[in-house]
């Protein structure tokens, strides 16, 4: 059963993650969320991370992707989804370029797991260290 994904950091094309884990996947089209969300660079490697924070930030640019199982368990993987300091997995309201509206998963923290901020609030993730 395919999966909707929304990616706003290094799963997207032309970052460091994309080739590994997405590149097979179908895109489907740019989007945003529709609500505000947190995004910022955290810890030393400054990673890109959406925030469990809805109404701050602001709407959150990012690729929308069809996935099977197999790469939603990959992805899950490399997110750490299980680990206390992971990432969680939590559908949201995301617009596409067309302007249809669409429920897919998304990578976040909560704000209590997010305390080494290294930027302000941003509404597209585009770090050069991050480039592939």
């Amino acid at each position: 059963m395919p999966h909707l994904m929304f990616v706003y950091g290094t799963l997207k094309r032309g970052f460091r993650n994309h080739a590994d884990h997405l590149a097979d996947a179908e895109f489907v089209d740019i989007g945003t969320t529709c609500d505000a969300y947190p995004l910022v660079l955290h810890g030393e490697d400054f990673r890109p991370v959406l925030v469990e924070a809805r109404g701050q930030g602001y709407l959150v640019a990012g690729e929308l992707y069809r996935v099977d199982n197999q790469t939603l368990d990959a992805l899950d993987c490399l997110e750490r989804i299980n680990d206390h300091d992971g990432y969680r997995r939590r559908r949201l309201a995301i617009t596409d370029d067309q302007g249809q509206r669409h429920s897919a998963w998304v990578y976040m923290k909560p704000s209590a797991w997010v305390d080494d901020v290294r930027s302000e609030l941003m509404a597209t993730f585009d770090d050069e260290r991050h480039r592939a």
